[in-house]
């Protein structure tokens, strides 16, 4: 996957944030954070950057847990596939990603490494499976040391999961003509 910048959404209820040229960059594995990447994207005209790694996390999530616990024990930062190209640019940046193992995933310290936020401000939307935002905010605060970080939002995710089980476990039951 090829991660690029794609310019804001025009909608009829956009806002600008006082002129600051913002940036909404995001990881999602499932999908739940890139519904709310587009909605601050769209609500605040802002330009949007998917974050991905050169090599994939595996698809199984159980394979993805393993990885993602090794990364993290080990200090590993993944290489990225793309990086935002004029970052200085931005004044404010919006982060999202997913919480794994009650922090941010290794891919976001990589993200941090590769790109300056110092004097940005930095605004954290985090995804969840119900335990909360973990020692994510301390990932921020150290791998952007210079940058102004400001309470964000963070949501529980895992409803659409267990919906899409229960339809799937549904399904299996359904006996169709055959």
């Amino acid at each position: 996957m090829e991660s690029r910048i794609e310019p804001p959404a025009s909608a009829s209820s956009a806002r600008r944030t006082g002129g600051a040229k913002v940036l909404v960059a995001y990881y999602t594995r499932t999908g739940n954070t890139r519904v709310i990447a587009r909605q601050i994207s769209r609500t605040l005209r802002a330009d949007i950057f998917e974050i991905a790694t050169v090599d994939p996390y595996p698809e199984d999530y159980k394979q993805q847990v393993a990885v993602a616990e090794q990364q993290r024990e080990s200090g590993f930062e993944p290489a990225l596939a793309a990086t935002v190209p004029d970052i200085g640019t931005y004044e404010t940046v919006f982060l999202g990603f997913p919480i794994w193992g009650m922090t941010a995933p290794s891919v976001i310290r990589s993200f941090l490494s590769k790109h300056d936020l110092s004097g940005k401000t930095l605004v954290p939307f985090i995804t969840h499976g119900g335990y909360g935002t973990g020692q994510s905010l301390k990932v921020l605060a150290d791998h952007a040391p210079g940058a102004r970080l400001i309470k964000g939002f963070s949501k529980q995710c895992d409803q659409e999961r267990q919906t899409l089980d229960e339809v799937t476990g549904w399904l299996g039951r359904v006996e169709l003509p055959r």
